[in-house]
């Protein structure tokens, strides 16, 4: 059994995409490459499950890749909302913050999700032009209820831009992005996707790039989704330099998804979690947070008492076996698992009997 990494991302990458990103670059303006571009393009529109958004694939992290999605969507006299379920949505209080936005919030208490009446109550006081959403909070291991969430948000403020964080999510969770109306999907390579670190990706709705188009200049030549269009369109035609060998992976990663099956795929995440909670509660493991709210892409268990944290962590990479540690207030009470992308529960199995093999330690 190779070393496995199990901390919610980078993840564990499959042979046959090693092989492709390991494949000699090509000219990121060939016609050679156009098609890992635009095939890569109509795998993402189906697991976002859009059919005419623009798909952009940027060299960059998930990070980049929220601050990209705010910059483009924002005047500097608009407000943003920030549903917030732990770490990862208060970034997105960060980017606002740093880049001189207006923006209020609302932050659920770490492991349960935001009151529905909370929102509405929000949205019926005061207008937002753009409402942030974080679909699986790695911090929390809380997957939102964003199909709620939207009903509420259609319902009193349908013209407020929504961008949905799935970096933890896109790939080993259902999204709908025209079905629930979502403006802005944005994801990472490394996580349920299966990608090495390295490709943001945004998934950008016609209603959101007319609102880019009303913007004008945003500061930020890079990130300017405009930019990055052409180039998706064509992408013979030369912005930026595109990650190719990355890219070469992301497709072969996609058809990969793709031939599993993404009802298959969705309904393995949510078995494998459930599989490997139930064994780390027979050794006395409880899953931290609401369990109606749970990820299937990563668990945080609650050490029982008498387990130090950096032991057990230390001691487990020992064997082999590579988890995270908890964040903020939940450092050194929990420890984080990501079982998503190509994680088997053979895999799973295996890094159970190890951690049981330190518990007895």
């Amino acid at each position: 059994m190779r070393e496995l990494l199990l901390i919610p991302g980078p993840t564990p990458v499959n042979e046959e995409v090693l092989k492709e990103i390991s494949k000699q670059p090509i000219s990121h303006v060939s016609k050679d490459f156009a098609v890992y571009i635009e095939k890569s393009i109509e795998y993402l529109r189906e697991i976002f499950g859009t059919k005419n958004s623009s798909v952009l694939i940027i060299p960059g992290s998930g990070t980049i890749a929220m601050e990209i999605a705010i910059k483009n969507l924002l005047s500097k006299n608009e407000k943003a909302l920030v549903l917030s379920h732990g770490f990862f949505g208060d970034r997105f209080l960060e980017i606002l913050e740093e880049d001189g936005f207006n923006y209020d919030f609302i932050q659920s208490k770490w492991g349960e999700v935001i009151d529905l009446d909370l929102i509405r109550e929000k949205l019926k006081k005061e207008h937002f032009a753009l409402i942030t959403i974080t679909h699986v909070d790695t911090s929390t291991g809380i997957l939102a209820p964003v199909e709620d969430y939207m009903k509420v948000i259609k319902e009193i403020s349908p013209d407020s831009l929504v961008i949905l964080d799935g970096v933890c999510a896109t790939g080993g969770v259902e999204e709908k992005m025209d079905d629930w109306g979502i403006d802005v999907i944005l994801t990472g390579s490394q996580k349920a996707l299966s990608v090495p670190p390295g490709l943001a990706i945004l998934s950008v709705s016609e209603k959101a790039l007319e609102k880019r188009k009303s913007l004008g200049k945003i500061g930020f030549y890079y990130g300017d989704i405009l930019r990055w269009k052409v180039t998706m369109d064509d992408p013979t035609k030369y912005f930026a330099t595109h990650n190719t060998n990355y890219t070469f992976g992301l497709k072969k990663s996609l058809e990969i998804i793709l031939s599993e099956g993404l009802q298959e795929r969705y309904k393995r995440h949510f078995e494998n979690a459930k599989f490997i909670r139930d064994k780390m509660k027979e050794i006395g493991f409880e899953v931290f947070g609401n369990k109606k709210y749970l990820a299937p892409t990563l668990s945080l268990f609650i050490y029982p008492e008498g387990v130090d944290d950096e032991n057990f962590r230390k001691e487990l990479s020992y064997k082999g076996i590579t988890v995270a540690g908890g964040i903020k207030d939940l450092k050194g009470k929990v420890f984080r698992m990501g079982h998503m992308g190509e994680v088997k529960k053979e895999e799973l199995l295996y890094a159970f009997e190890k951690i049981k093999e330190v518990i007895k330690r």
